[in-house]
């Protein structure tokens, strides 16, 4: 049985996933806390993994992701957040989030997600997906970004089918490759995202987007 933690400060959507993470079978619910500062004084049992809200009051979820995955680097931790600009979805990558969920993703998603990001995987909103994505397409006439360099040929060819909407199982029958083999390009792109510093990242994104 897996163990699941939340950080989210409002009432109503920290109770709703609680109930439903405490109904299934899978899952072993640890606690839910309001608050970054309230989670990392806490001494409960390590989930593992945490649904982490971004807008937080006081430490936000970005911020104490990196105290969070610091205290805990085998954990998994799931954004879950209404925001989709792009700076916060790297930031997120970048200090260590497994995945970016928006919270107007389905409860059986959520549990899907969970799942993905202990299996290994990056589980994403599909149009958080399509952002992070995006950085890696551009049109071939341009000069290509430093971030676009460093992928092989197949992570280009996965994050395109990706890109086009196709489902991981999709993207592995298209180019006869098993799912847990896209699972793993998928995280090597994200890895790579990690260029200089931030402010490069954000830049060269720009210059895609």
């Amino acid at each position: 049985m897996y163990k699941v933690s939340i950080v989210e400060d409002d009432i109503s959507i920290r109770n709703g996933i609680t109930r439903f993470i405490k109904m299934q079978d899978e899952f072993r619910f640890i606690q839910s806390y309001g608050s970054v500062e309230e989670y990392l004084a806490g001494d409960d049992e390590v989930a593992d993994v945490l649904l982490l809200d971004i807008e937080l009051p006081g430490i936000t979820g970005l911020e104490g992701l990196f105290h969070i995955k610091q205290k805990h680097p085998a954990m998994e931790v799931l954004m879950l957040t209404v925001y989709e600009d792009k700076e916060r979805i790297f930031k997120a990558l970048q200090a260590g989030a497994a995945g970016y969920l928006l919270k107007n993703t389905s409860l059986p998603k959520i549990r899907s997600s969970i799942l993905e990001a202990l299996e290994g995987g990056a589980p994403m909103s599909p149009l958080i997906a399509k952002k992070v994505l995006s950085f890696f397409t551009q049109d071939p006439k341009q000069t290509v970004s430093a971030a676009t360099e460093q992928l092989t040929t197949r992570e280009i060819e996965v994050a395109r089918s990706l890109i086009d909407g196709n489902t991981y199982k999709q993207v592995a029958y298209h180019l006869h490759i098993s799912p847990g083999t896209v699972k793993q390009h998928i995280k090597n792109i994200y890895r790579k995202l990690e260029v200089n510093s931030r402010v490069q990242l954000i830049k060269e994104f720009n210059k895609v987007s």
